[in-house]
């Protein structure tokens, strides 16, 4: 996340990155303006998509904007409803950060949950759900 700016800090746009952003920009428009135009639409070539995905792999901005890595964490899990027992499958939001806390309501029972979830460097999810009125 980028540190907040204040108007009486230095401005953080210089010039170099200022002209980057603006052919990143024109860039995108003229993709959408042929994504929109299907008869004039040519999908990138592999060499273009190698290209993109090295631009992204040496960001080292990615890494603060998506901690979790390679996209292997998990986003889903079973868990036991801690009223009725009986297995439910839950969705995960890794990109909400390593340590979750939420309220959730049992498929089965309608019974509310609170959910904790804890993820691990690798992207493991840790969950536990207990009874809402447990807190």
């Amino acid at each position: 996340m980028s540190p907040a700016f204040h108007p009486s800090d230095e401005s953080p746009i210089n010039e170099s990155n200022a002209d980057s952003a603006a052919d990143d920009l024109a860039s995108h428009e003229s993709a959408s303006r042929n994504a929109r135009d299907d008869d004039n639409f040519e999908p990138a070539s592999d060499e273009e998509l190698a290209a993109l995905l090295a631009e992204d792999e040496d960001d080292p901005a990615l890494e603060d904007d998506f901690p979790m890595g390679d996209g292997v964490a998990d986003v889903s899990t079973e868990v036991y409803c801690p009223y009725c027992g009986e297995p439910v499958e839950i969705a995960l939001d890794p990109g909400s950060g390593s340590h979750q806390q939420y309220v959730e309501d049992c498929q089965v029972c309608c019974q509310p949950w609170r959910v904790s979830v804890y993820y691990d460097e690798e992207g493991h999810a840790d969950v536990q759900v207990t009874p809402e009125d447990e807190s």
